[in-house]
């Protein structure tokens, strides 16, 4: 079975929804983008959760006497075996929806990946039925503890993430910003070290709001789209820019000349031992445009400051670039 590709601004509600299921679980099709081709199947986890309390419990309380009770707690179609440790060799939760965690998890993929309620959550009922998954997640998180680097955190944090992004209030983990934006988590230290892209860094996370600026320019993201009901046609992005455009040197890693590099007031451009001091980012960008290979200095993750070159040129909004005007 062969999928189109899947980008956000041709892709229905349901077509987002299948997609959860057939491509992230059943793994159907690969997407162009690297960054979500990761293994999304957090079946094997979810049955070491439960592994792990049937063994304390056996132990507890004995294992002949509990054993049955515990494999009969096992319900759905596809239950094998005589006892729960022969049935887990085979069973599946990712593909058998009957069990209240297993929907949990789904629902957090579909709508943090996604932006998207199941389709029997009613238009009207949608926003207070993120509410309570935003409450499971959280309550499944504390007393559950999944494996912090595991699949299933890593669908926790990305419906969370996207929770606060919809209502602008908390952070965002750097790991779901990434796969929200379709790059690297490395990339992004790297855009939050050089004060790129006007990211808000709390912690080891980012503001919600600063998130979702900085994502709105990403072509990669899947916007939400549950406030809007089912039938209204998914509609592309404007590909024009609604404010002045700046041309901007980009470096090999992806970071780019802004105004928050400046150094005791001052831009550094130049190669080294030709460096020049401009007080303005203006002239700065304007000595920069002129140079066969454009260099400044902007600082790395540990604070250090030292020249890049630039590889490449981008457009941006002048609006965009004077939101990055804080401080280094």
């Amino acid at each position: 079975m062969n999928m189109p590709n899947l980008t956000p601004e041709t892709m229905t509600a349901d077509e987002r929804r299948e997609a959860w299921f057939q491509r992230e679980l059943i793994g159907y099709a690969l997407a162009a983008n690297s960054d979500y081709t990761a293994n999304w199947d957090y079946g094997h986890e979810l049955l070491e959760l439960l592994a792990s309390r049937f063994r304390v419990i056996e132990l507890i309380l004995g294992a002949d006497e509990v054993a049955p009770h515990l494999f009969a707690l096992l319900h759905g179609p596809d239950v094998e075996g005589e006892t729960w440790r022969e049935a887990f060799e085979t069973y599946d939760p990712v593909l058998t929806p009957h069990w209240t965690g297993t929907k949990l998890i789904d629902n957090a993929g579909i709508y943090g990946l996604y932006g998207v309620t199941p389709k029997e959550v009613r238009f009207d009922e949608r926003d207070g039925w993120l509410e309570e998954l935003a409450r499971h997640l959280e309550q499944f998180r504390q007393f559950a503890q999944p494996e912090p680097q595991g699949v299933i955190a890593r669908i926790i944090n990305l419906a969370l993430s996207r929770r606060a992004i919809d209502t602008g209030v908390g952070e965002v983990d750097l790991q779901s910003l990434a796969l929200f934006g379709g790059v690297t988590e490395g990339r992004i230290r790297n855009i939050l070290s050089s004060n790129d892209g006007g990211l808000e860094k709390v912690g080891s996370r980012v503001t919600a709001t600063s998130a979702a600026a900085w994502l709105k320019g990403r072509k990669e993201f899947f916007a939400s789209i549950w406030p809007q009901p089912d039938e209204t046609p998914p509609e592309a992005p404007s590909p024009d820019f609604a404010d002045d455009v700046v041309f901007v040197p980009v470096a090999a890693d992806g970071s780019h000349f802004h105004p928050g590099l400046a150094r005791g007031g001052k831009f550094m451009v130049g190669a080294k031992g030709e460096e020049v001091q401009y007080a303005s980012f203006d002239e700065a960008l304007i000595a920069l445009h002129k140079m066969a290979t454009p260099r400044w200095r902007r600082p790395n993750e540990a604070g250090n400051w030292g020249i890049v070159s630039g590889r490449d040129w981008k457009r941006i909004e002048r609006r965009q670039l004077m939101s990055m005007c804080a401080g280094v």
